[in-house]
């Protein structure tokens, strides 16, 4: 079954309402910077799709290229005034997401490393976060 941005976006959608009393958001201006890393281990060209998540719905999608096998770091400046409690990506049908819930209030720079394979993507964040700390 082919996985779409609508088919992505309504899901989130329905995943937010579920989620909608939780507690523990980010603070509104304490993330400022994300660092992506980004690894592409197959053996084709993929389109890396990235969107953080907010109580009041998804940020702007950011999309970048990477060649087969290749490997990528990008850097997104969040819209400040929002309360970031997730982030999704997608390449090709696969799909991932994550929250940011429990970071802590002190949380100013994200470092999420994304490993693409043919069956899979890979989150995991850093708790080195050593490109936060250039």
């Amino acid at each position: 079954m082919p996985f779409s941005r609508r088919r992505f976006a309504l899901a989130s959608a329905v995943s937010l309402l579920g989620t909608a009393g939780c507690s523990g958001s980010v603070d509104a201006d304490s993330l400022q910077e994300v660092h992506l890393v980004l690894s592409n281990r197959t053996d084709e060209s993929q389109t890396f799709h990235f969107a953080l998540e907010a109580d009041d719905g998804l940020g702007q999608w950011h999309d970048f290229e990477l060649a087969a096998a290749g490997y990528r770091e990008v850097v997104i400046e969040p819209e400040s005034e929002r309360e970031w409690t997730g982030f999704h990506a997608v390449a090709g049908d696969n799909q991932v997401s994550g929250t940011l819930l429990g970071q802590g209030d002190e949380q100013t720079c994200l470092q999420l490393n994304y490993r693409i394979t043919e069956d899979e993507i890979h989150a995991t964040m850093s708790t080195n976060q050593s490109l936060c700390e250039s």
